[in-house]
């Protein structure tokens, strides 16, 4: 480790249109101290013909199999050699202050492990859209472990954080080459585990929107897996348990009655785990009584859901929705589906709802 430095990875996939712009803005900052590590990620296009025409001896270029993303960051992790670590995708840019002022932040206020700022979210061709900050709660400082477990809109694009490398060494973290979608979530999650965080209140980075983004050309069916494994992961980390009753149960009900809709079989297998059974009788009722009825209105398999009635009336007697429920689903399951979508009780099913789409739309208008 190299006291000072500040390395910079890239993964790089199939990004001609932007790697460029990209680096410039690396190669802009005021903090000159940086390496950049690109990760060219088996690009068939010109990524790796543009990166190399820089000549700057702080770039170094790796290249690989097309493995993805989380495999492409775990290759920058082992040949970084600085003090703090930094994100910087292909089709993103930094401002040319952000280095200093996030480095700066660091090596002033020694109790934090990383640190976080603003930035912009861009269209294709570098229009302003929203702050990132306008899509965030917080901000928070300090150990952000349980914000972070409870939704990934603390941070929101790697680029804005800034991280010393030594809690990464110390923990031996890294990217979960499982997950497509939301592996840079997963692994702040496992960070702020460990470490804790300051903000910057000031916009140091632009984060790109276009139609390659990985987050807006997955399918919805499979942007919600991946998402599921992240939820999967956070349960099973070493502070989920001392997290407050209100975020455990919300951690369960994204992933078992929004992310695993279409999977019964997983849902039952997870509501017989030690953390959600950890819960209270009335928390694991009430998850077990909406897994219930949300599958009843867009699930596909319903072979699951006279069970989870069954558990919820017996986990908490007085609740007389479930004991309504558990009559309607043996006196006529198909009644119970249609007053059920009559009384519009239970939300949109969420997977269906793209990433960025208001971003999107502005950027048409």
């Amino acid at each position: 480790m190299q006291s000072g430095l500040v390395s910079v990875m890239m993964p790089a996939y199939n990004a001609e249109a932007f790697i460029g712009q990209a680096i410039e803005s690396v190669l802009a900052q005021t903090n000159t101290y940086w390496e950049l590590i690109i990760i060219d990620d088996g690009s068939s296009d010109r990524t790796g013909q543009i990166a190399s025409q820089y000549g700057d001896p702080r770039i170094r270029i790796i290249r690989q199999e097309n493995q993805g993303e989380a495999a492409a960051r775990n290759i920058a992790l082992k040949n970084i050699q600085g003090e703090f670590l930094a994100f910087l995708d292909a089709d993103d840019l930094y401002l040319p202050h952000h280095l200093e002022v996030t480095t700066g932040y660091l090596q002033m206020n020694i109790q934090a492990d990383g640190v976080y700022t603003d930035g912009y979210y861009i269209d294709q061709i570098g229009n302003q859209l929203q702050t990132l900050s306008s899509r965030r709660r917080g901000p928070f400082e300090g150990n952000l472990f349980e914000e972070v477990v409870y939704s990934s809109d603390v941070f929101g694009p790697p680029a804005c954080v800034v991280l010393r490398t030594g809690p990464i060494d110390g923990y031996g973290l890294k990217f979960d080459e499982n997950i497509v979608i939301g592996p840079d979530w997963d692994f702040f999650t496992k960070y702020a585990d460990v470490g804790e965080f300051g903000y910057l209140d000031q916009i140091t980075c632009h984060y790109r929107l276009h139609t390659t983004n990985i987050s807006v050309r997955t399918s919805l069916e499979r942007r919600a897996l991946e998402l599921a494994k992240c939820r999967m992961n956070a349960v099973q980390m070493r502070n989920f348990g001392n997290c407050s009753i209100g975020v455990r149960t919300a951690v369960f009900y994204d992933l078992l009655v929004n992310l695993l809709l279409d999977f019964p079989d997983r849902q039952s297998e997870f509501t017989y785990q030690s953390e959600f059974t950890k819960l209270p009788n009335r928390e694991q009722a009430k998850l077990l009584r909406l897994m219930a009825g949300k599958t009843m209105i867009h699930g596909k398999d319903w072979s699951h859901v006279r069970n989870w009635l069954d558990r919820a009336w017996k986990l908490n007697p007085v609740d007389w929705r479930a004991a309504l429920l558990c009559m309607l689903i043996r006196i006529h399951p198909e009644l119970l589906h249609t007053l059920l979508k009559v009384k519009g009780i239970y939300d949109a099913d969420m997977r269906l709802i793209p990433p960025f789409a208001d971003l999107q739309m502005s950027d048409h208008r």
